[in-house]
């Protein structure tokens, strides 16, 4: 069977992971990439148009031209994992929160600004803020605006490089120091911990969790936001809070860097995925 992994990143080709689901699968399917760095939507359309459809789409970039590249796909009934529709409310931060909210997921009070420069120039809504607060681009993408702001200096410091970003202002959600880190496959979960990136000079090195060290409420928050977003292949970031685990990100198709055995499980639920029958009139996910 035909299947074709849309990606924007060079490093992919040689990702400890993705790379070696892409080579295991190789074996018994014709694998294909589909580079969308440099190019816009329409091209990518035209690029994709140039070929046979293929079986299965895995979509690992989130950039706008694979985003639309997506909806073109699906469109014409090809599957996509995971969804435009799902893809999107990972990518968007304001609709994240609005999920987690409908579905009274534990989720940091956030709030949303059409820009940073039209917030400080908002006397009133800057006399409600209560720091320290967590400060994010709208939209997810690579070297999107992620910092702790403990002050109006602080968040005026961010003026210069990102006022014309939409932002969101998060609460921010005292913890043990450590990012708790879900991969999911279904509902399969694996886990590990990585010291918050907030800190300076904090490690980016992932420590694996045993499946015996796994609490089952974990495992329960991330298959129910599988469940919320409608996802496939994910990733959930949790904080451990005084309040329980809170969930402050969710992943549409993450790399499971720190995930041992994650290639198998991946590669056998594409197996699987692949001999399921598409349902008419179904949108796959």
């Amino acid at each position: 069977m035909g299947i074709c992994l849309i990606m924007d990143n060079p490093e992919t080709r040689r990702h400890p992971v993705i790379a070696v689901v892409l080579q295991k699968l190789s074996a018994r399917h014709a694998v294909r990439l589909l580079d969308v760095r440099l190019l816009s939507g329409d091209q990518a359309i035209a690029l994709e148009n140039a070929q046979p459809l293929a079986d299965l789409y895995l979509l690992k970039s989130h950039t706008p031209q694979a985003l639309e590249l997506a909806h073109y796909l699906e469109q014409r009934g090809a599957r996509v994992v995971n969804s435009w529709a799902s893809s999107v409310a990972c990518q968007n931060r304001l609709l994240m929160s609005e999920r987690m909210e409908q579905a009274r997921l534990p989720w940091p009070r956030t709030q949303y600004y059409l820009s940073l420069a039209q917030l400080l120039h908002d006397s009133d809504a800057l006399a409600t803020l209560v720091f320290p607060l967590i400060i994010k681009s709208r939209y997810n993408h690579r070297g999107d605006l992620v910092g702790k702001i403990a002050s109006l200096a602080e968040l005026q410091a961010f003026s210069p490089a990102w006022g014309q970003e939409s932002i969101v202002l998060q609460e921010f959600m005292a913890n043990d120091g450590w990012d708790i880190k879900l991969w999911a496959v279904e509902e399969q979960v694996f886990a590990a911990r990585r010291r918050t990136p907030l800190a300076p000079g904090a490690s980016k090195q992932n420590i694996p969790l045993t499946a015996d060290e796994l609490p089952a409420t974990w495992v329960q928050l991330a298959t129910e936001v599988g469940r919320t977003f409608n996802l496939r292949i994910y990733g959930v970031d949790l904080l451990l809070t005084e309040q329980g685990p809170v969930i402050v990100d969710v992943n549409s198709f993450p790399g499971f860097q720190g995930a041992p055995g994650a290639d198998d499980v991946l590669v056998a639920w594409i197996e699987r995925f692949l001999q399921a029958p598409k349902q008419e009139g179904q949108t796959q996910t």
